[in-house]
């Protein structure tokens, strides 16, 4: 089997595949579940977004079956680095 990077996917990819954007839905079923990750700020925006307890469920189930990286003095770090 070939392995694979992993791929950190930012709020906007979750949000098109909840909307069932097929070019979207198509490219991560490429990827492979395994091979998607968000961080923990996305988690927040997602839920945060819910418009509804139903909606609030599904996204739960969601982040609980991805790879969730959280963000460390390092990653803060590399970000204002290269928004500089």
């Amino acid at each position: 089997m070939e392995e694979r990077e992993m791929i950190l996917c930012d709020t906007d990819i979750p949000i098109e595949f909840y909307r069932n954007n097929q070019g979207i839905l198509t490219t991560l079923q490429e990827i492979g579940q395994n091979n998607i990750a968000i961080s923990v700020i996305t988690s927040g925006e997602l839920i945060y977004g819910a418009l509804n307890k139903k909606e609030l469920k599904q996204i739960r189930r969601n982040i609980n079956s991805l790879l969730e990286f959280s963000v460390n003095d390092d990653i803060s770090l590399t970000f204002i680095e290269l928004h500089e």
